[in-house]
């Protein structure tokens, strides 16, 4: 694809009174270093400002202490928290609290994140529905608004979460204007204490997939992701737009939604690779910035020059141009294809043709996503196949939808 200057002049659109309030919540392992995901890259693209405040989580499982005993411990810890997603309320919480300082009716809130980034900005946007978001002066009841929000899974007509807003009174009414996730997974695992021994399981949160307060939903997803350990959280198709879940009106919106699927894995789609191997990845991230744009995020046209299509700056860091051919990394590496033959439980089968054991297991082997019929596919990894269709992945859809470079 070639890359044309009408393309890159994405600086700011025309948006109403408010500010912009910004969160980025990283990956796993992610954080600011020389190997950059593409949720700090557009942290470093989008504008700091009086009217656009921008906040940074860094991803699940960083490792962040100086001396060489705590770097141990806490190296053993960011492995435990890697695989249990443990500390997804410490970073929901975190983000939830800059809303709560900064928040003031009339703002827009912009949520991004990466793999379980993206899960953590999807709770707290269905945190933010359920609960609601507390005032300034009430920031001391942020543990307790989570409580309330992670108590709603055990109760089905969310009594807890209503009583916690009836006592509280947070504001009544906070739309999501912009939620963009990269490859959201979500293999959060909580114990149960059924008896002196724990049972294991993965934990599913309210309105993490279906919320009608988030006006614009925008999914970049990879079509080369295999391990089982990075299962695809796709959003729910057909939502309407109704932030003040309480409303009587029923002529609500339509949810916009736009998922699309982009040639790579997990981190060729986020982000995270040294920057000589990230040339997939710009398309994704790219993407991104021009579906935000339009819908008023303020991002530096020269940062995306720079960063997103690899113009050179004097005395300055050189990043890689977005090429349709570029490395396509493997994921599915020695130490992940191990537990590719662990059994799993049948009713999470996505590819039918792994053979089910006894109508209970099934082994994963490096189990290919589903693409559904007539999904969004961008237009770059039409581009890699279109001279040889036999090299396109097992799971190409028969049907699909081509996305163009920056989307509709």
């Amino acid at each position: 694809m070639t890359d044309t200057p009408s393309k890159t002049r994405m600086s700011r659109s025309s948006v109403g009174p408010g500010r912009n309030l910004v969160v980025c919540c990283d990956g796993t392992t992610n954080e600011i270093g020389k190997q950059l995901s593409n949720v700090l890259k557009l942290y470093r693209i989008a504008e700091k400002s009086e009217q656009q405040l921008v906040f940074y989580q860094p991803g699940i499982g960083t490792v962040a202490m100086p001396d060489s005993w705590g770097k141990w411990r806490q190296k053993a810890h960011a492995t435990f928290e890697m695989a249990t997603g443990k500390g997804l309320d410490r970073d929901v919480l975190a983000a939830y609290r800059f809303l709560v300082e900064n928040y003031r009716e009339g703002d827009r809130i912009y949520l991004f994140g990466f793999s379980r980034g993206a899960y953590t900005v999807r709770v707290l946007a269905g945190m933010i529905y359920l609960v609601g978001l507390l005032r300034q002066h009430q920031a001391n009841f942020a543990g307790y608004a989570l409580k309330a929000y992670k108590n709603a899974k055990e109760d089905s007509n969310y009594a807890t979460a209503h009583e916690f807003r009836e006592i509280v009174r947070p504001y009544a009414q906070v739309p999501i204007e912009f939620l963009g996730v990269w490859d959201t997974v979500s293999s959060v695992i909580v114990p149960v204490w059924l008896s002196i021994f724990p049972k294991f399981h993965l934990e599913e949160l309210p309105f993490a997939s279906i919320n009608p307060a988030v006006k614009v939903v925008r999914h970049a997803v990879a079509i080369h992701e295999y391990r089982r350990m990075f299962r695809l959280k796709n959003w729910a198709n057909s939502q309407k737009f109704q932030p003040n879940r309480y409303s009587q009106a029923t002529n609500h919106t339509k949810q916009d939604l736009r998922e699309v699927w982009f040639n790579g894995c997990h981190s060729d789609i986020g982000g995270g690779f040294v920057e000589e191997e990230s040339a997939l990845s710009k398309f994704p991230l790219r993407w991104m910035l021009a579906q935000a744009r339009n819908r008023g995020l303020r991002i530096r046209t020269q940062m995306v020059n720079h960063i997103v299509l690899g113009h050179p700056r004097v005395n300055a860091r050189q990043y890689t141009k977005p090429s349709a051919d570029g490395l396509l990394h493997t994921s599915l590496t020695t130490g992940w294809r191990l537990l590719e033959f662990l059994p799993k439980n049948a009713h999470r089968q996505e590819w039918h043709e792994r053979k089910i054991w006894w109508k209970r297991f099934y082994f994963p082997r490096g189990e290919p996503r589903h693409i559904p019929p007539d999904s969004l596919i961008h237009i770059s990894a039409i581009e890699r196949f279109k001279d040889n269709e036999k090299e396109r992945p097992r799971n190409w859809p028969a049907s699909y939808v081509i996305e163009k470079a920056e989307g509709p």
